[in-house]
């Protein structure tokens, strides 16, 4: 067994800047987009990330994932400027929390 079976998140640990909470995060996140949580697009961008196939920067620069990222991307600022202040810095707080809990 390799340490990348081990350790799936491994292969995020560059684009996260060595943070290991962070690239726990970010692999947990592609599993919830391969399992169909935001459509086929991402689905399928989130297999090809996690099967090797392709990485987060060619998918950032490619024209196939674009519009599927950006409409998603928009969804979220809206969602997040929807929110009021104190709630805006608990979730903020929480996710810190987390991250920093993944990567101690």
């Amino acid at each position: 067994m390799t340490n990348h079976d081990c350790e799936p998140e491994q292969q995020f640990l560059d684009i996260t800047e060595g943070n290991r909470g962070l690239a726990k995060l970010l692999h947990a996140s592609l599993s919830r987009l391969r399992n169909g949580v935001a459509g086929d697009d991402l689905q399928e961008m989130a297999r090809d990330v996690l099967a090797g196939h392709t990485d987060l920067r060619e998918v950032a620069a490619s024209d196939a994932y674009g519009t599927a990222l950006l409409d998603r991307y928009h969804r979220f600022t809206q969602w997040e400027a929807s929110l009021d202040p104190e709630e805006r810095q608990r979730l903020a707080s929480r996710a810190t929390e987390t991250a920093h809990d993944l990567g101690a």
